[in-house]
């Protein structure tokens, strides 16, 4: 090995057992030579994400509100017998923008990976 690629210098930090014990367990699941290695590659690739909650509050929404008008009309259909078209064209809306919202979610995920 060079001796500029050399690990001469130390880092440490200081852990509670349960912290260790976490480390410990993520390593061995990352297949890395060692806790060290393991340590090393997600100081310099990890990432730590602050993912910006409005998506996933408009995702909510849109679930909740589907979910109130699905069980309004069950009961218009089961006292009238009858489905409206205004139903569906609704359904099909909140349905779009849910699909909008998971497809913005995924995109800024995968773009956590690059």
């Amino acid at each position: 090995m060079k001796d500029e690629n050399r690990r001469n210098l130390k880092i440490t930090f200081r852990v509670t057992e349960e912290e260790k014990i976490f480390i410990i367990k993520k390593a061995k699941l990352s297949d890395s030579k060692s806790i060290g290695a393991y340590l090393r590659k997600m100081a310099i690739t990890g990432v730590i994400v602050n993912y910006e909650n409005q998506d996933l509050k408009k995702l909510r929404k849109s679930l909740v509100g589907i979910q109130k008008n699905i069980n309004q009309m069950a009961i218009r259909v089961n006292t009238t017998s009858r489905m409206y078209e205004d139903d569906f064209n609704y359904l099909k809306e909140v349905l779009n923008e849910i699909w909008q919202s998971l497809t913005s979610i995924q995109s800024v995920l995968l773009s956590l990976k690059q």
